[in-house]
C-alpha cells in the first residue's frame, strides 16, 4: 500500500496534485500507539499458544523414557493405575458389558482377572499336554473355516483364531474336534461384532446376544458362576488374532520368515520356538514373531488420563498417550535403530534388543504376554500350511496402496 507522500509524488508525475488526507498521520499514530497498547496482550496469547504446543508434544510419549513413565509412572499406587485404564475404557462396560479389569478400578477384581488367565494359561502351555491338544484344535480349526471359493483374509483369520480360542483354551475338557454350534450368532458374526467394537466403538449385535452365544459356546466351569464369558475374549482374542494376521502376511512379505514358522508348524516345541535352526543370522520363529510385534502392535497406542489439577495440566496433558508404534524404532538403550521401518527379525539376535511394549509395561502389563507369541506363531503356521498355494492361495489387495493395517484387502481364495 503507498503512503501519502508516494501517493503525491505519483499525481505530481501526472500533472495533478492531491493534497494527502491531514487526519492520516493522526490515525497512522493512533493505530501504532494502539498497537503498542496490545503488545502484552498479544505476547500473552502467543505464549499460550506454545504452552499450548508444548502441552501436545509432552502428551504423546514416543521416546522409550516417556513412554515408560505413561504406562508405570513412579510413585503411583496400583488403585490409581487401575482407575486411569477404566476411565479410558468405559465403553468395554457400556456396550459390551465387561466387567473385567480392563474397565474396573478395584484392585481385587484385578488380581482375580489376572489369577484367572494365568490358571488358563498354564493350562496350555507349551511342553503340556494342553499345548498338544491346543496344537491339534488350531490345525482342525484353519480346515474348518477355509472357504469353498473365497473370503476377506481378516474373516478367516478371526474365525480361527476365535474358535482356537474357545475350544482350545477356555474349555480344556471339551473334545478337540469340538465345533461352536450356530446359536444366537454365528462364529462370523460375533468376531465381526467384536471387530467392529475395537475399531469404532459400537457394534451392531446386542450384548445380550454375544452373551448368550458366548455362554453356551464356553461350558468350563468357573469359580464364579456369574461372571460373564465376554471377559475371557476382550482384548485377548482380540489381540491374538491381530497378530495372526500380522504374523502370515509379513511370511507372505518376507520369505526369511517362512521356513521358521513353518518349522515350528512341523514340531511345535519350546525349544524350535526359541532357538534358530537354520544357518547362522537365520531367524528364529520367536524372531520372527517379535518383530511382527515391533512393526504392527496390537495397540498401537496406550493412553491414561490424569487426574491433575488445573494448575498443573497447563504443564502436563490431561490425556498422556505412549505411542507404542513410534517407540518401537528404538532400541531398549532409546537410540533410534537402523532402518526401524524395515523387517529384520534378525534384528532381535543383536546384543541390545529393540524396544518392545506391544504387552504394556509395569504393574499392568498384560499377563498373557510370554504365552502370546508362541500361540500367534503356532496359529499363523497352521495357516499357512492350510493355505498351500495349490489348492488355496492368498491374493494381495488390489492397488498396492498404503492401509492402516497390513493385512487389509487380502483375500483367502480356493483354485481346485
Amino acid at each position: 500500500m503507498l503512503s501519502c507522500a508516494a501517493r503525491q509524488r505519483t499525481c505530481e508525475g501526472r500533472g495533478r496534485v492531491h493534497k494527502p488526507f491531514q487526519g492520516a498521520q493522526k490515525t497512522t499514530d493512533a493505530f501504532n500507539s494502539g498497537h503498542q497498547a496490545m503488545t502484552p496482550p498479544i505476547k500473552f496469547f502467543r505464549a499460550i499458544i506454545r504452552c499450548s504446543k508444548k502441552m501436545i508434544r509432552a502428551g504423546r510419549g514416543q521416546t522409550v523414557d516417556a513412554v515408560r513413565e505413561v504406562l508405570d509412572p513412579p510413585d503411583v499406587d496400583m488403585h490409581a493405575l487401575l482407575q486411569m485404564r477404566a476411565r479410558e475404557n468405559r465403553r468395554l462396560d457400556q456396550v459390551l458389558g465387561i466387567t473385567s479389569t480392563f474397565a474396573s478400578e478395584d484392585e481385587r477384581t484385578h488380581e482375580e482377572d489376572v489369577r484367572r488367565v494365568e490358571r488358563l494359561l498354564s493350562v496350555v502351555n507349551l511342553e503340556t499336554t494342553g499345548w498338544r491338544r491346543f496344537v491339534k484344535v488350531a490345525e482342525r480349526s484353519v480346515f474348518q473355516f477355509l472357504p469353498t471359493a473365497s473370503c476377506e483374509f481378516a474373516t478367516f483369520i478371526r474365525c480361527v483364531t476365535f474358535h482356537t480360542w474357545i475350544v482350545g483354551v477356555l474349555n480344556p475338557d471339551d473334545p478337540q474336534n469340538r465345533e461352536l454350534q450356530q446359536v444366537d450368532l454365528t462364529v462370523e458374526e460375533i468376531t465381526n461384532a467384536i471387530f467392529e467394537f475395537s475399531e469404532h466403538g459400537q457394534t451392531n449385535a446386542s450384548p445380550t446376544q454375544i452373551h448368550n452365544a458366548l455362554g453356551q459356546w464356553i461350558t468350563s466351569s468357573e469359580d464364579d458362576p456369574d461372571y460373564r464369558a465376554i471377559n475371557l475374549i476382550f482384548p485377548l482374542y482380540d489381540k491374538l488374532w491381530r497378530l495372526v494376521a500380522a504374523t502370515v502376511i509379513c511370511a507372505q512379505c518376507y520369505p526369511v520368515s517362512r521356513n521358521p514358522l513353518l518349522d515350528f508348524c512341523e514340531n511345535p516345541t519350546r525349544r524350535q520356538f526359541t532357538v534358530s535352526m537354520g544357518g547362522i543370522g537365520d531367524p528364529s520363529a520367536a524372531n520372527v514373531v517379535n518383530e511382527v510385534l515391533r512393526l504392527h502392535p496390537p495397540i498401537e497406542q496406550i493412553s491414561r488420563p490424569y487426574g491433575l489439577p488445573r494448575w498443573q495440566a497447563m504443564l502436563k496433558c490431561h490425556v498422556q498417550t505412549a505411542d507404542i508404534k513410534a517407540v518401537h524404532e528404538y532400541d531398549e538403550g532409546g537410540s533410534r535403530m537402523r532402518e526401524p521401518r524395515e523387517f529384520m527379525p534378525e534384528r532381535w539376535q543383536n546384543e541390545v534388543k529393540p524396544a518392545m511394549f506391544a504387552f504394556g509395561e509395569g504393574k499392568l502389563r498384560c499377563p498373557a504376554h510370554g504365552w502370546v507369541p508362541a500361540a500367534a506363531a503356532l496359529i499363523a503356521a497352521k495357516v499357512m500350511d492350510g493355505i498351500d498355494g495349490v489348492r488355496l492361495r492368498m491374493e494381495r489387495p488390489s492397488g498396492g496402496g498404503d492401509t492402516r493395517y497390513n493385512w487389509e484387502g487380502w483375500t483367502v481364495r480356493r483354485v481346485r
